[in-house]
């Protein structure tokens, strides 16, 4: 026979077997359709017995900790009794045991209970209960072998004498029968009746494991005197015993709980329970967990506790769990009934049961309060964090090449390209070129992007007008006015330049609307839309992950979450929709409302300049018809020179006209008369007289012309008209310079701008919650394109607005060229004060033209 140590080490190669098998086990998860969720990071010790409830239980509840509640389960498989299961967990040697039954551990239940080391949190739907059987087939032979009482006597005591069966080595895995209270022989108890040979136990009582209801059977019979000797076998082996006693019509006597796995091919119905004395009739029911106790009643049927440690209880999602976990009857018989179709495999069995069920059986139990993190790790990379970060850095890319880099660009440009005469203050153009330099220098408030500069390179006249402003060229100031030329009799004069382009642009067809788009600040605005979209798409990103976390945080207990700053934050964004809807009329009305103020405005800045050029060529018909003797040989010289002082003067005057308007004239008023002096149409000594005046140069210029009119102009009825022209010509003057100043109400304009910014900045939030309720995908591409359109038609509304509220001289918006208007009205007066001049050809009127006679000959607006 091998001896204890052997055994000792047998029995723990056993173990780790069945460590390692389990730990194989629990590798696999039981996928019970569970979103990804946080870990709990809390470790439970969940005590695990080997009698196959206790096994299915612990499985089913360490499966839904370790899968649904996410905490990380740890089963203990002790080397110690049953009994000592409560001290285990009031000593921290494990959190949990959820199958305890009651049977000879009142006073452990009691001690460690009362003084707060453990706690029962509750009992299984299922009453439990022990007991001494025998099989129906004996008791239809023996009907009197139903109650103890007859055991005592001898001819029942035959009736199940039977060959003595040895006990088992691995029936008494903790040694208990070496315990002088046990004292047993070949692992078999006898009663100290036997023991002391007052009387011969015939009878025996086959009983799982020496631990199983430890000390209780013990009691009952030595208590009760009855002849009988218990031997402790493993499961399987009373099993067996049990199924051939069936099988051959045999009597025996075994020990058997409920609830349990039976015994294959054995129905429970045939399995009759011995009765002893009830409790309630005087017997001693105090159960202990030795044989030397005085328990002799009819053991009872008690629930199925839980019980937990402190520490156990102290995590809330745990303690709810332990607190409505409850096996019925029915589930009880589910489970034994996989864990026999599953070869005895616990784990499988459980999950089989979990998946079976469903969470509309152990959701119940369920309740997960910690939240699902919106931010799980730092920086977050999972979910929709990437596609976050991609608009992130669309996003910043857009505003670093759209916005920064253009101003860091033009501001090194303009540090480098600074001239040091620049910085001097005496410095003065001296001819036609430094004219050229300084206007080119005065249009650089504005660059020319680089759409406008590849176009005109191709084609020049989809962008004549706005690459003339933006270069500062202007034929009006591109040669010098001399006396003797303008003079010379007809034909021989030089004709002034052509315009440096046409008036205004129009565009008809789909290409020239195209460029128009591109080269405007209108691809300005697509841009910055683009921007807003790629701000919209963060938002839109960052609102899938929430929603996607709300539904993870929702998945078990949908009421759990209601409350959380995930579901407020949502709402509130929801809110915003509603608020952006409701909100956008205002600035749809302030739009159209100011839209509708700057286009009337600045169609009136064209026809005042129309008007100012209209009155030009009425003083200058005026005066041209005051001067008839221009061929004549006394005063005819006299007489031309008179007509170019007038001829100087109409087009300084509507030079000046534009003075602080256009920005290739510039603000200068010691620059502007400089630029008229190189020109040729003022004299050194005007120069210094206008200079006295800069602030009313313009004014005082056309009160030259009424001293000029005294002069040279006969009296009488033309010169009164003359007179009204001349007032009108001032009147119009004025009103041309103070269109600057002609605007709408800079409180209206303030306020419509904030309101409509306002309102992007909702549709920024609003737009993309309004579009996401319905997906919780990462990317969407019809909001970004809603979002992309929505800035388009309200900032490039807004845009517009600055554009038209510049007026026509900004290069950059609906611009028009006032070099046509000025070249047109000086080859008006050009013609009309020389057309008197002789010509020595009549038959061949030819003029010589400083440039290429095909070049652009401006229709004049003022003609009309």
């Amino acid at each position: 026979m091998p001896n204890v140590r052997t055994l000792t080490r047998l029995a723990c190669l056993v173990a780790c077997a069945d460590l390692l098998g389990v730990s194989a086990q629990i590798a696999q998860k039981c996928n019970l359709d569970i979103s990804p969720r946080p870990r709990q990071d809390q470790t439970l010790k969940l005590i695990k017995r080997s009698w196959a409830s206790h096994s299915l239980v612990s499985e089913v509840a360490a499966i839904l900790l370790e899968e649904v509640l996410m905490y990380d389960v740890e089963r203990v498989y002790p080397d110690t009794t049953p009994a000592q299961d409560i001290r285990s967990l009031s000593l921290g040697e494990a959190d949990v045991n959820f199958e305890v039954w009651q049977g000879g551990k009142e006073r452990e239940l009691h001690t460690w209970v009362r003084n707060g080391s453990a706690v029962i949190a509750g009992s299984h739907a299922m009453v439990s209960f022990d007991g001494m059987y025998t099989l129906r087939h004996t008791i239809e032979r023996f009907p009197e072998a139903e109650f103890y009482q007859y055991l005592q006597t001898p001819r029942l005591q035959w009736v199940f004498a039977s060959e003595v069966q040895k006990g088992e080595p691995e029936a008494d895995p903790h040694g208990l029968c070496r315990d002088p209270a046990w004292n047993c022989t070949d692992f078999t108890w006898q009663p100290p009746l036997c023991r002391e040979h007052s009387m011969r136990c015939l009878g025996q009582v086959l009983h799982e494991y020496v631990h199983n209801t430890q000390g209780m059977f013990e009691q009952l019979i030595a208590n009760n005197q009855l002849p009988l000797s218990i031997t402790y076998l493993q499961t399987l082996s009373k099993q067996k015993a049990v199924w051939n006693a069936f099988a051959s019509k045999k009597n025996i006597l075994f020990q058997h709980h409920y609830p349990s796995e039976g015994v294959d091919g054995v129905p429970s119905t045939d399995f009759v329970r011995i009765q002893f004395s009830p409790k309630r009739y005087g017997c001693n029911s105090t159960e202990t967990s030795s044989p030397l106790g005085g328990f002799s009643c009819q053991p009872e049927g008690k629930p199925l506790l839980k019980v937990v440690s402190p520490g156990f209880m102290r995590s809330s999602d745990a303690r709810h769990f332990a607190e409505t976990f409850s096996l019925s009857k029915q589930d009880y018989e589910q489970l034994f009934e996989l864990w026999r179709g599953n070869d005895m495999d616990s784990r499988a069995a459980a999950c089989a049961w979990l998946r079976e069920v469903g969470s509309s059986k152990w959701g119940t139990w369920i309740r997960f309060s910690k939240q699902v993190s919106l931010f799980q790790e730092f920086p977050p990379t999972s979910g929709c964090f990437p596609t976050f970060y991609v608009f992130l850095l669309l996003f910043s890319a857009m505003l670093f090449v759209h916005q920064l880099l253009p101003r860091c660009y033009r501001y090194c440009k303009k540090v480098c390209e600074r001239r040091p005469a620049e910085t001097n203050p005496s410095w003065e153009p001296t001819d036609l070129s430094d004219i050229a330099r300084r206007m080119n220098t005065r249009a650089n408030y504005t660059r020319p992007d680089f759409t406008s500069k590849l176009i005109a390179c191709k084609s020049t006249s989809f962008v004549e007008v706005k690459m003339a402003l933006l270069r500062g060229s202007m034929g009006f100031m591109s040669f010098f006015r001399d006396e003797e030329d303008f003079c010379s009799d007809s034909g021989q004069a030089l004709l002034p330049p052509a315009a440096s382009s046409c008036f205004r642009q129009y565009f008809h067809t789909r290409l020239q609307v195209l460029v128009y788009i591109v080269t405007s600040g209108l691809a300005h605005i697509g841009l910055s839309a683009l921007t807003f979209a790629f701000a919209s798409g963060m938002v839109g990103a960052l609102l899938a992950e929430v929603r996607a976390t709300i539904q993870r945080n929702k998945q078990v207990d949908p009421s759990l979450q209601n409350e959380d700053w995930y579901t407020e934050w949502l709402s509130n964004m929801q809110t915003v929709t509603v608020l952006m809807d409701d909100f956008k009329f205002l600035p749809t009305f302030f739009i159209t409302y100011m839209i509708g103020q700057d286009v009337s405005r600045w169609l009136q800045w064209l026809k005042i300049m129309f008007c100012v050029q209209g009155r030009l060529h009425d003083v200058a018909l005026i005066v041209s018809s005051s001067y008839r003797r221009v061929n004549d040989a006394h005063i005819g010289k006299q007489q031309r020179q008179m007509l170019f002082k007038w001829y100087r003067y109409l087009n300084a005057i509507h030079y000046l006209g534009y003075y602080k308007l256009s920005p290739t004239i510039g603000t200068s008023p010691e620059g502007v008369v400089q630029d008229l002096r190189t020109v040729g149409l003022l004299r050194d000594s005007e120069c210094e007289q206008l200079q006295l005046a800069s602030a009313k140069m313009r004014d005082t210029l056309v009160s030259w012309l009424g001293h000029l009119a005294g002069s040279g102009l006969r009296p009488g009825p033309g010169s009164d008209v003359f007179m009204r022209k001349v007032c009108d010509l001032r009147g119009v003057l004025a009103q041309l310079a103070d269109m600057q100043d002609m605007q709408t109400s800079q409180m209206v304009r303030v306020m419509m701008v904030v309101v409509t910014n306002i309102l992007l900045g909702l549709a920024l939030i609003g737009y993309p919650t309004k579009m996401y309720e319905e997906t919780t995908e990462c990317f969407q591409f019809w909001p970004l394109v809603a979002s992309y359109l929505y800035f388009i038609c309200y900032r490039g509304m807004l845009h517009v607005m600055f554009i038209l509220d510049k007026g026509p001289f900004y290069a950059k918006g609906d611009c028009v060229n006032i070099d046509n208007l000025l070249v047109s009205t000086e080859r008006f007066v050009f013609h009309v004060f020389r057309n008197s001049f002789r010509n020595p050809r009549s038959d061949d009127y030819l003029l010589k033209p400083k440039q290429p006679i095909d070049q652009f000959d401006p229709i004049d607006p003022g003609d009309v």
